[in-house]
């Protein structure tokens, strides 16, 4: 499109013949070349041709108009989703031009290859000049039309359609000034932007450069209105956003939506621009690259560096020393796909390429996971016996378990691996039972800690889109282990993590589900993996932590912790031998005696494993250690200063000796030869006697319980039952901890006071509510409970365990304790506070109570009976219902145990106290009852004297003494009755205890 001086006609025809262009839009004050080929088009040419002078009449106007397809409102919304994605710079009010629709005009009667309908808003042109094509180079078209944009008109009906369409118009003029401050303005940044428009062309080097150059040069002479026509028509729009330019009359208005196509392409040009630079960068780096490594590639060749053809070393080469390794394995079918189709595509990249190096470790793994090797189990049954029970003392449900895995692999041999989870406080042997269960099977052994993991592609991987992606550490454990059936342990399963990374518990639900882990899916190789043949082994110390969906797909078997004869035999065959073989001591060296180990077991440890003995076993090897090495430093010693004493004796016995002989027979010249050697193998027979001399004086350092206190020091552990139980009001619990079962001292006290209830020891809401409900069952239950004899005392006992203050308090107060089993030792105490009898000092018991009086049955029983055990009790009070748990107690500890079960707690604390005679009264109600008999008297006094008060009143001067006789506060007797008088009651209701208690 070229811009042109117009000149309007003196005539404005109304009637003219409509011309229908496609993809096209004619705007006034601009030339268009047509090719003219539709029948209904090129009899409208012919009607202007004048076939004797082969030209066209002069003047020949026409009504030009686009044709309305879809491929116009297509083109229109991508011209305007890249005008939102860009960003317009002038957001005015017109700023969605484009919006309202545009008028379009049917054209009835049309043929089938014609349009149906056009555009209302059009422009009348002028011909300037026609040409008819001839040849076979015309293809379908017939004329050559040039036209020239007149002025706008709008289609207001199509008068016929035959030979040719003429429809009937009507002349647009443009509406508002040239002068108006808007419209100038608006001129001016059309001009500047248009500017900015054709440097950007000129850095471009566009082949439109000069055809826009030739329009920009009219632009300082054009008119607002004709400016926005010529910008509009050589921008880069669509056909509609174009004839939305066309069809405005008002100058602001079409200014505006020419400035909207302005900054679009701009912007468009703008953002090519930087993105044809970052290619070009990006590319110049990649080329650049790789062309230094070729540089670095003939640089070793020619030093030497490779060797053969391309190298060891060399890319291609590792290529197909990949290729041979995943060609060698035996890949099932989708991971063999996945494998080949990246293999591919890693000999298509360059090794400059970012994904190059991904894709290879990723092929890498492939290859070096075992896929299809197993390990052969070893399958004999008396061979694993031998070895588990080798290598662990007692444990005999695990030893039976793996027994049992092993004959029913021997029966079945595609058996899925078990999922086991031994559950047990710690240094009873979890982990080291998990490296006696491989080798007595005969597979690798790998371990895998799981304490603190928290993020869930520790156990799954990362996926590959990632920088710095890995495989999770199921994989990786297996990579290592090198065949599809280790053993692997999952140790501290139960401090397992969880934060905004993910739950590694739940990502280990398909690992550990034995119906699901046979397609194990890592995020990292993504391809499924056979985990069913694993056997995994889980370790934890407390179950309550671990889920409950990843709890149920494990067999659990819990380890209680070890009785005092089970740890002497560890320590005896395993421990002792292990710590001598790790201080390098040897058998003749040290010997401990069973009641040495017995001392180390009660005084110096406390625990459910044998952790810390292992450690006490360890320092007293050290001990013989140092005794060892000072003996031999003292042999050695003694040994330099006997060699040097010997030598000289021998050289001057050698000198007397030659002098001898050299007189004797001086022609000898052997005789002092075979002296000398003579001499020589009597230094050597010494030598070898020296040592034998030395070591039989090194004595063995016996360890008996007197050493053992020397080298550990102080015993750490003392009884405590027998001082704590030997006064009343202190109860002896049982209680299930983290690290076992412990026996729990309850201490209670009751003093004048207030009715208060004190509890310390950093108690749980759960045990405060226990104290506080067997609090209540006492004293609703006084005569059941057996204290009909405190009713002895002049006082009532439901009132005096009202006026005093309750103190129960837990020892080993900076250690939290919580849980409902302390009910039943909380009424013993409570109860031998009140009575002032002593509970048992042999039996423990463990229980929650109800206020009705029942015994409810609770957990841990075998640890809290094997704490018993281990403290030296003799008897052990359980709830009945719980009867069904002492199966699980070790034999050793029932037989060396009386287990008393009770269902109620009158028949409980009948259990824990031994019956006896008359009881004395306990010190907190004589102090009760010495309190309300003073407060009594003090009372009576009061009204002994307002009575004699009013009876004197009528004597002159009578006054009388109100005032409380000293002997009244200071005696236990009663108004009006002598001191001794009320002793001797005393003595008679309360027993003879009251005056030693007073």
């Amino acid at each position: 499109m070229k811009a042109n001086t117009t000149s309007m006609p003196a005539h404005k025809p109304t009637q003219l013949p409509l011309l229908t262009i496609r993809r096209r839009v004619l705007v006034p004050g601009v030339l268009l070349r047509l090719q003219i080929g539709r029948p209904n088009s090129v009899r409208l040419v012919e009607s202007i041709w004048d076939s004797s002078t082969r030209s066209f009449k002069k003047g020949a106007l026409l009504a030009v108009s686009t044709v309305k397809t879809e491929s116009d409102a297509a083109s229109s919304s991508s011209g305007a989703s890249a005008k939102k994605a860009i960003g317009d710079k002038n957001n005015n009010k017109d700023a969605g031009a484009g919006a309202e629709p545009l008028e379009v005009v049917d054209m009835p009667g049309a043929s089938e290859d014609g349009p149906t309908s056009c555009y209302k808003a059009g422009t009348v042109a002028r011909v300037l000049q026609l040409s008819k094509i001839n040849g076979k180079d015309s293809s379908n078209f017939q004329f050559t039309l040039l036209v020239e944009g007149l002025s706008r008109m709008s289609v207001e009906e199509i008068v016929r359609t035959e030979p040719y369409t003429v429809a009937k118009i009507a002349w647009k003029a443009d509406i508002g000034s040239v002068n108006d401050t808007e419209v100038r303005a608006l001129a001016i940044n059309v001009r500047e932007i248009a500017q900015d428009l054709l440097e950007l062309q000129r850095k471009r080097n566009s082949p439109l450069g000069k055809k826009t150059k030739e329009v920009i040069d009219n632009l300082d002479r054009a008119s607002p209105g004709r400016l926005a026509d010529l910008l509009a028509a050589n921008l880069d729009a669509s056909v509609e956003e174009k004839q939305h330019v066309l069809a405005e009359q008002e100058l602001a208005p079409r200014l505006r939506r020419t400035l909207e196509l302005l900054n679009r392409q701009v912007e468009v040009f703008r953002m090519s621009d930087k993105i044809q630079n970052e290619v070009e960068g990006k590319l110049k780096n990649t080329q650049r690259e790789y062309y230094l490594r070729q540089q670095l590639r003939a640089i070793n060749e020619e030093l030497g560096q490779m060797n053969g053809k391309g190298g060891a070393g060399s890319e291609q080469d590792e290529i197909e020393a990949l290729e041979e390794n995943l060609a060698g394995i035996k890949l099932p079918e989708e991971p063999r796909q996945v494998a080949d189709r990246e293999l591919q595509r890693l000999k298509q990249m360059q090794p400059s390429q970012p994904e190059y190096a991904v894709i290879r470790s990723y092929l890498e793994l492939m290859a070096e996971l075992p896929w299809g090797k197993v390990s052969k189990d070893n399958l004999d049954i008396g061979h694993a016996r031998a070895q588990l029970d080798a290598d662990h003392h007692a444990l005999e449900r695990v030893k039976n378990r793996i027994i049992e895995f092993l004959a029913v692999r021997s029966l079945k041999n595609d058996m899925k691996g078990p999922i086991l989870c031994l559950a047990g406080p710690p240094g009873v042997g979890k982990t080291s039972l998990g490296k006696s269960v491989a080798e007595s099977l005969g597979r690798q052994f790998r371990r895998l800690a799981l304490g603190g993991v928290r993020d869930e592609a520790e156990i799954r991987g990362h996926r590959r889109t990632y920088i710095g992606a890995l495989p999770g550490n199921i994989i990786t454990t297996l990579k290592k282990a090198g065949t599809e059936n280790p053993v692997i342990l999952l140790d501290e399963i139960d401090k397992l993590g969880r934060d905004v990374r993910g739950d590694p518990a739940s990502a280990l639900l398909e690992v550990l589900d034995p119906e699901q882990n046979d397609k194990f899916v890592d995020h990292y190789l993504n391809v499924p993996y056979d985990l069913s043949k694993v056997l995994f082994i889980a370790t934890a110390n407390r179950l309550d932590t671990i889920p409950g969906p990843l709890l149920d797909r494990m067999e659990v078997i819990e380890l209680p912790g070890y009785t005092q004869a089970e740890k002497h035999e560890i320590a005896i065959q395993h421990l002792i031998p292990k710590q001598m073989e790790r201080h390098g001591i040897a058998k003749d060296h040290i010997e401990f005696t069973p009641s040495a180990v017995d001392k180390v077991i009660d005084s110096y440890t406390r625990e459910a494993g044998v952790r810390s003995l292992d450690r006490e076993i360890a320092a007293l090897c050290r001990h013989a250690a140092v005794k060892v090495a000072q003996s031999r430093d003292r042999r050695r010693s003694h040994s330099l200063s006997f060699d040097e004493e010997e030598g000289a004796a021998t050289a001057a016995a050698e000198t007397t000796a030659a002098a001898a002989t050299k007189s004797a027979n001086p022609q000898d010249e052997d005789a002092d030869g075979t002296s000398t050697t003579a001499n020589a193998g009597a230094d050597d027979e010494e030598e070898q006697l020296l040592p034998l001399l030395l070591e039989s004086d090194f004595k063995m350092i016996l360890i008996t319980p007197a050493v053992v206190e020397e080298v550990l020091g102080p015993a750490k552990y003392e009884s405590e039952i027998a001082q704590r139980m030997a006064i009343p009001g202190v109860s002896t619990g049982l209680a299930w901890t983290q690290v076992g079962g412990e026996i729990l001292f309850i201490e209670s006290w009751l003093h004048r006071g207030s009715g208060r209830v004190q509890l310390t020891g950093r108690l749980g809401e759960t045990m405060s509510e226990s104290v506080r409900a067997a609090l209540s069952f006492v004293r609703g239950n006084l005569h059941e409970l057996g204290l009909d004899h405190l009713k002895d005392c002049d006082v009532d006992l439901q009132t005096a365990i009202s006026k005093a203050d309750l103190h129960v308090h837990f020892p080993a107060g900076g250690v939290p304790k919580d849980g409902p089993s302390a009910g039943v030792a909380v009424t013993a105490s409570i109860l031998s506070a009140l009575s002032g009898r002593c509970v048992r000092a042999d039996t423990a018991c463990t229980g929650e109570i109800t206020l009705r009086g029942l015994v409810l049955p609770v957990g841990g029983i075998k640890e809290k009976v094997i704490a018993a055990h281990r403290a030296g009790l003799k008897r052990v009070v359980l709830p009945k219902r719980n009867e069904k748990d002492v199966v699980e107690i070790p034999d050793e500890v029932r037989k060396g145990l009386e287990i008393v079960f009770v269902d109620n707690i009158v028949s409980a604390m009948a259990q824990l106290f031994e019956p006896s005679g008359k009881l004395p009264v306990p010190r907190w109600l004589l102090e009760i009852a010495e309190e309300t008999a003073r407060v009594e008297r003090v009372k009576n006094a009061r009204e002994d004297s307002s009575g004699g008060n009013g009876g004197g009143s009528g004597g002159a001067g009578g006054h009388k003494d109100t005032r409380i006789p000293p002997s009244a506060h200071n005696s236990g007797d009663k108004p009006g009755q002598p001191t001794s008088q009320w002793s001797q009651v005393r003595r008679d209701l309360c027993g003879p205890v009251l005056e030693s208690n007073l």
